[in-house]
């Protein structure tokens, strides 16, 4: 450890106190590397999560934090998988979407279960 470090730190608020105060600006480029790296790290786990729950043929429904907004609720058929998105045949032509086919990304999906 550096002489005049102030790591380790002990939490969160000590973290954020030494970010605000310019206490690790020498090392501020290498945090913002790291926090990005680990934030696409999170982003890529809960796509994956997300494609795990998805099979072809399964249904779906858009769920309410997709854009553009009117797809929000739109129900339809996982119809194929393309570079991490999940192609949606909507049960209905909505918006744009003629040839009811939305790409969307996983996370916006949520299978429903019929009975």
């Amino acid at each position: 450890m550096e002489e005049g470090s102030c790591w380790p730190l002990s939490d969160s608020s000590a973290l954020l106190g030494a970010l605000g105060d310019g206490s690790l600006d020498d090392e501020l480029s290498e945090i913002i590397d790291t926090i990005n790296v680990r934030t696409a790290t999170i982003a890529y786990e809960r796509t994956q999560a997300a494609l795990a729950r998805l099979a072809l043929h399964d249904r779906v429904r858009i769920g309410s934090r997709v854009k553009p907004q009117y797809l929000r609720g739109e129900t339809g058929t996982v119809h194929g998988f393309d570079e991490g998105v999940v192609i949606v045949l909507l049960d209905r032509v909505v918006g744009k979407f003629t040839s009811r086919h939305a790409r969307c990304a996983p996370e916006m999906v949520e299978p429903i279960h019929e009975r």
